[in-house]
Parts: structure tokens; sequence; C-alpha cells
């Protein structure tokens, strides 16, 4: 009797769950946009404005959602409800699983502006915009997002709602303290320190410069860090009550 011991046995399974799931409606979504910025390119010309503009606001808005939507309620629902049983039944390593996963997500994510861009292109006539500054930095955002989303997930099933306060929180602490210094007065150092503590989501926006310096290495180091450590505890700590079955 044969026996797939291969650490890729999932993926096929993780693929069309990917496909059915953030990629479908990433497409809708590209679609939708796409038909309505072809009416209004029909109807009021005048108002619209070019697919580069129309291209990194809609990414803008629709990072950190789709980012949860990519990497959310995957490895925390089967975690705390135990489905990982019926997954480890045959031996597999959880944190490989639970990362191929989150790759998968990262890849779906990633054909946001590969899918609006030849939406654009088409209802513009133009050539595809998608300059390399701007993938990458959109990389980067699921970087920092997504690894929230997959340290939370070995605590509560509810990750993705993690991940939404923590981002939530740091652009408000961080807009506010932006306010404080633009009008010249003193913040609080117990803000400024909560602010240097918590992840630099502000960093990673889609741009079409891609992040370099000092701020690129602090968005991957601890983007990179939270995702060691969530695959770290998933290595080693147990499983919904106890064992790995």
């Amino acid at each position: 009797m044969s026996r797939n011991t291969s650490p890729a046995r999932y993926l096929p399974v993780q693929l069309r769950d990917v496909a059915v799931g953030p990629f479908a409606l990433f497409l809708t979504v590209a679609v939708v946009l796409t038909v309505v910025v072809w009416r209004f390119l029909q109807n009021r010309p005048d108002i619209m404005s070019g697919p580069q503009s129309l291209i990194t606001g809609t990414m803008m808005v629709v990072q950190t959602v789709a980012v949860l939507f990519a990497a959310g309620g995957v490895a925390g629902a089967d975690i705390q409800r135990g489905y990982y049983r019926a997954y480890f039944s045959k031996p597999i390593t959880p944190w490989w699983f639970y990362l191929q996963r989150w790759l998968l997500g990262g890849v779906a994510f990633l054909m946001i502006p590969v899918l609006l861009s030849l939406g654009m292109a088409l209802v513009f006539g133009d050539t595809p915009w998608l300059p390399a500054g701007l993938v990458g930095n959109f990389a980067l955002v699921y970087l920092m997002v997504g690894s929230v989303v997959l340290l939370a997930a070995n605590f509560l099933e509810r990750d993705w709602l993690v991940a939404f306060l923590v981002t939530f929180l740091q652009a408000q602490l961080h807009g506010f303290i932006g306010l404080f210094e633009t009008m010249g007065q003193e913040v609080n150092p117990v803000l400024l320190r909560l602010d240097a503590w918590l992840p630099p989501f502000h960093l990673a926006s889609p741009s079409t410069t891609m992040l370099a310096g000092r701020d690129l290495v602090h968005v991957l180091a601890y983007g990179g860090g939270m995702l060691v450590l969530a695959l770290l505890l998933l290595r080693h700590r147990p499983l919904g009550s106890g064992g790995r079955a």
C-alpha cells in the first residue's frame, strides 16, 4: 500500500481552497471595479483619473481587509476547533502546513495589483501599468499584517480580528502622534514608546517607489520576526488541549 509522505501532499487541497476563496473574491472585485470604471469613462470621462491613481488608490483602501481575507481564519479556526486532528493524522509538520497555506494566501493577495492593472489596461486601452516597487511594497503589507494574523492564530480563533485591531490601533496612534508633532506640542513618552513597539504598518503601504534603507530593514525585521515567532509556536506549542494528533 503506497503512502504519500510528501510535505506538499496537501498543496492541491490548499490551492483549491485559495482559488475558490480569496482569489475568486479578488478576481470578482477587480472585474466589478473594471466595469464600473469603464461605465464612468463612457459617461463622465472628465471626472476620471488615470489608471495609476485608480490602482494605487484602490490598493490603499483594500489592502488590510484583503490580507485578513487571504490569511485570516485558517490556522486559528483549525487549532481552536480541532480540525488539525484530521489534517495531521498523516504525519506532517504543523508549521510547514500553515506556512504553505499562508504563502498561497500571499500569492493570491499579490494578484490584486496584477488584476487591477490588467483591468485598467483594458479600460484605458493602454499597456498594463505595474511598477516593481508597487508590487514589492504590497508584499511588505502582506508580510506585516499576515504575520500578525499567523501569530494570533496560535492563541485565538478570530486571528483576523486581532490583526485588524492591532493595525487600527497603530494607525490611530501614529496619526495622533503626527498631529501633535505638526502642532509643535510635546507627545507623551508612553505613547511614543507604544508607537515604537507596535508593528510599523504605516511604513508598508502601496507606493510606486520601493521602500528602502532603514525603513525597509525595520519592516523586514519586524514582519519576519513575527513570522518566525508564529512558526516556532506552531512547532513547539501543543495544538488544542495538548497533543498534535
